[in-house]
């Protein structure tokens, strides 16, 4: 194969601004749990009816406790389990009806990015090798073209030319999640799911990945899914945001909307925790009460409500679903919560 069937082969497709390049519908991940020999096994509720759809060139931030389901979405996202039910469309194919031969060419669309980057790399391969790797697995160019595309990424990313023949433990964390983001880049997927990138990083280094990732994607016009606890990050990078409790989504919409005016009681809490010095957005304190329910055996209609403040009657009987709150800051933002509707917030 030659240069220009391998560049062919692996360039990104043109901006397109408009076009969603990935698409959740009703996605639901359940897991049968045994609970003994005589009883019949329990279902563990993962992800539960999510949806949303990422354009190109723009990034959907994905925050929420630990145990929300932020994890599960990336392993459905990247192909890595099939979901329960629901669809996922990448450039509108949907994966589940895609036969073999189709979903490796998907699979090539969409990669991913660890937390961990030392712990993703392979410690007995050198970082030359390990950006090779995708494009020899996928049986795209010769040794030769394979290495120049490899030295190019390590370009593209601010590494040296003298870094190809390192191994991962002879760099700095930043410097491994580059090598991580750029093996992610190998194939010039549309999609890049990005799972906590820089949660491991000293504070010094997280904003210059950040700002890779930015630079990368004006000039890439990848997609990011960008999952994190940490919403002073994701106020940095996104431009829509889903906050998911308990499997489910609770409030989505653009990011401004979100952390501007939250309306759902969950948002606001996880807002009122996230520590800032400008005191013109600091906020009063909200601390939940108990612990985040077992996904076995959830609470009845809204998930949310054993910790709520503001749950009343209906909130037991029925599960909200996510509509456009009354008084919305924008025409995109969607809550699920019956308070909000019935003007309790």
């Amino acid at each position: 194969m030659n240069t220009d069937t391998l560049d062919r082969t692996v360039a990104p497709a043109s901006p397109d601004t408009t076009a969603t390049v990935l698409q959740a519908v009703a996605l639901r991940r359940d897991y049968p749990v045994s609970r003994g020999l005589f009883q019949a096994p329990a279902v563990v509720h993962a992800l539960d009816g999510v949806s949303f759809g990422v354009a190109a060139g723009r990034t959907l931030a994905v925050v929420g406790e630990s145990g929300c389901g932020k994890s599960t979405l990336a392993r459905l996202l990247t192909m890595i389990e099939p979901p329960t039910a629901g669809q996922l469309l990448i450039d509108g194919q949907d994966v589940a009806t895609a036969d073999e031969a189709l979903k490796r060419q998907l699979r090539r669309q969409i990669q991913i990015v660890f937390q961990n980057p030392y712990g993703s790399l392979n410690p007995r391969q050198t970082v030359g090798a390990a950006l090779m790797e995708p494009l020899l697995v996928n049986g795209l160019g010769n040794r030769a073209e394979r290495e120049h595309q490899a030295r190019e990424m390590l370009r593209q990313v601010g590494l040296r030319e003298e870094h190809f023949g390192r191994y991962p433990h002879m760099f700095s964390g930043g410097q491994r999640q580059r090598v991580a983001i750029a093996r992610a880049l190998m194939l010039h997927p549309r999609v890049l799911v990005l799972d906590e990138p820089v949660s491991a990083l000293d504070v010094s280094i997280r904003a210059q990945v950040l700002n890779l990732l930015d630079e990368l994607q004006e000039r890439l016009h990848v997609a990011y899914v960008f999952i994190s606890h940490d919403l002073g990050v994701v106020r940095h990078v996104a431009d829509e945001v889903l906050v998911m409790y308990l499997g489910r989504c609770v409030e989505s919409g653009p990011r401004d909307a979100v952390f501007e005016s939250p309306r759902h009681p969950y948002t606001r809490a996880l807002l009122s925790a996230t520590p800032t010095v400008d005191p013109a957005q600091r906020r009063e304190r909200i601390l939940l009460k108990g612990e985040l329910p077992s996904p076995i055996d959830r609470p009845s209609g809204c998930p949310f409500r054993t910790r709520c403040p503001l749950a009343f009657d209906r909130c037991a009987a029925e599960m909200p679903p996510l509509a456009a709150p009354p008084g919305a800051a924008h025409p995109d933002q969607r809550v699920a919560c019956w308070a909000v509707e019935a003007g309790r917030s």
